[in-house]
């Protein structure tokens, strides 16, 4: 059975609205779905110093395990809730990559997760800011080999 992938890069309003729309695909295929949270390097060190932080005061510490399982756990709650008067079964990813490997990211967990359609919120560009940064959106179109459900911010 072919699966959904719906990306989440940062739990935007956005993102949660295609994520229901994934959602609702899923439950009318009979399929799973498959979540993947992306995060950019910086976002995991913010996020480590926030937990060094609150270690400090609980007199503990957290590694990147605990790090990484924070991250994620956005994904998953969104994805419960997306999927809570549902049977479909979830998958939820995390990928800490730099923004020029997210296109990278989303084609690989697709393919080792035979995902045969992926819901993904794009990101308007002007064509210099497209060739300057690349575009993660372009380039998931023109090299994944199944259906593709974009939403613009």
């Amino acid at each position: 059975m072919a699966l959904s992938l719906a990306v989440v890069m940062t739990g935007s309003d956005k993102e949660i609205d295609l994520l229901e729309t994934a959602t609702a695909f899923s439950e009318c295929r009979d399929s799973g779905l498959v979540v993947l949270r992306l995060a950019s390097p910086d976002e995991f060190e913010e996020v480590a110093d926030t937990m060094e932080t609150i270690g400090d005061v609980e007199q503990t510490s957290y590694g990147d395990d605990d790090i990484r399982e924070g991250l994620k756990n956005d994904a998953q709650k969104a994805a419960a809730e997306a999927t809570a008067d549902t049977d479909i079964s979830t998958d939820v990813f995390l990928r800490v990559v730099e923004d020029d490997e997210r296109a990278d990211a989303i084609l690989e967990v697709a393919r080792e997760n035979d995902c045969d359609h992926v819901f993904l919120v794009g990101q308007r560009r002007s064509p210099t800011g497209k060739a300057l940064f690349g575009d993660v959106t372009q380039k998931v179109i023109l090299n994944f080999d199944g259906e593709i459900t974009l939403s613009m911010e």
